[in-house]
């Protein structure tokens, strides 16, 4: 592959899924050259992740839909290439691993990829080896992916890529399960990428902490169409700071003529306590402690946030909370019961809780069905879920 050919160009590509009455791409045309690191952006639904699954392939092969337009990789019309020879150019990162990641363990996972190469045993292991050295992360490899953090579980995903040597990297928003640090340890990785070669469309909510990097170029997105396509320098003009995470000095600045936001006047703890955590221990099978002596109480009406690095427990709490996890030690308390004589689906009815990936809840076929699935399960009357259903298209402005 010449490097003078550029290794993406995209022809007034438009794309509707066949169940959208709108396009989701609209006349799209982009050139993105060797070593060049494009920041994608927009509000959900403005076509980003449309845009990756027409590169890579996925469109039209997995989602159906009304397709026009051309993609060339290297030269090379993708129109009728096969998705094995696309996928030793192009390596994606999905959004949420858990549709990434399919073997048992790090380095099976890894290796998945370079097996169905056919590549000789020898360098399959070179090239798992290398690239978890590469990405920091050689002390997970015969980990069980089950037991990693969302986290571990999207830096494993990028591994069984790299190791792949694709020429052209698509990440759909990678930084999203990442904790502060990590997410920059990712962020200088994307940059050092592309300084050695590889062409990266990365595709992120977190604007501020991608225009750190530099990236060579910025595409924003709206409703299919390309808002705004530059260098970086020019985008505070043209966004909206209240959609888009920007830089501090141009919030600042933009926000300076907007009225100031109300705040609420109750009082942090003037409730009763409603989980209480009591010397809570945790390990998984007989591996190190996860969470050890937590002491926590947090109260109707608190809003508390929940830090650390990737890895460090966060989600092991929250399930002892919901019932998802019972502790080694110690005892968990929901409106004052201890949660091992409670079934989840009692404490469904006190907590809610939404998964890190939203592809763990949701399996029905309508919105409105999938709204209605959990108070039917608690045995509310129909009118009452009805109720509660539009309520909740309302607060979430799914009306739409």
């Amino acid at each position: 592959m010449g490097t003078t050919t550029p290794p993406l160009v995209i022809e007034h590509l438009s794309f509707r899924y066949r169940t959208r009455s709108e396009p989701a791409l609209h006349d799209f045309s982009l050139t993105l050259g060797q070593g060049e690191l494009l920041l994608v952006a927009g509000t959900s639904g403005c076509g980003k992740t449309t845009l990756i699954r027409c590169v890579n392939g996925l469109i039209p092969n997995s989602y159906k839909g009304e397709l026009s337009g051309r993609i060339f990789l290297y030269g090379e019309e993708a129109t009728g290439m096969p998705l094995s020879r696309r996928s030793q150019i192009v390596g994606t990162v999905l959004q949420d691993p858990e549709r990434q990641i399919m073997g048992a363990h790090v380095v099976t996972e890894v290796a998945f990829g370079l097996e169905n190469l056919g590549l000789p045993r020898g360098e399959i292991i070179r090239r798992v080896d290398e690239t978890l050295a590469y990405l920091g992360i050689a002390h997970l490899r015969d980990r069980e992916t089950f037991y990693l953090s969302g986290g571990e579980k999207q830096k494993v995903a990028l591994a069984g890529v790299l190791a792949m040597h694709p020429s052209i990297l698509l990440l759909d928003e990678p930084l999203a399960s990442l904790d502060p640090a990590s997410a920059q340890e990712a962020l200088a990785l994307f940059r050092r990428l592309a300084d050695e070669g590889v062409s990266i469309l990365l595709v992120e909510h977190r604007v501020e902490d991608v225009l750190a990097i530099r990236p060579d170029r910025v595409l924003f997105m709206q409703e299919g169409d390309v808002v705004y396509l530059g260098p970086p320098e020019g985008l505070a003009d043209v966004v909206d700071y209240r959609q888009v995470k920007m830089p501090a000095e141009v919030v600042i600045r933009r926000a300076a003529a907007d009225p100031p936001p109300s705040f609420p006047t109750t009082t942090a703890g003037d409730g009763e306590p409603l989980v209480v955590f009591e010397d809570v221990s945790f390990s998984y099978d007989d591996g190190p402690p996860v969470i050890q002596d937590v002491n926590l109480t947090i109260r109707r009406g608190d809003v508390v946030a929940l830090l650390g690095p990737n890895g460090a427990g966060k989600t092991t709490l929250v399930k002892h909370a919901i019932g998802l996890l019972k502790p080694r030690q110690g005892r968990v308390l929901v409106e004052g019961r201890d949660t091992r004589e409670m079934s989840v689906a009692q404490i469904a009815h006190t907590l809610g809780y939404v998964f890190q990936s939203p592809s763990h809840m949701l399996f029905a076929p309508t919105v409105r069905e999938e709204l209605a699935f959990g108070p039917r399960n608690l045995g509310y009357e129909e009118p009452v879920i009805a109720a509660g259903v539009e309520q909740a298209v309302r607060t979430v402005n799914l009306g739409g």
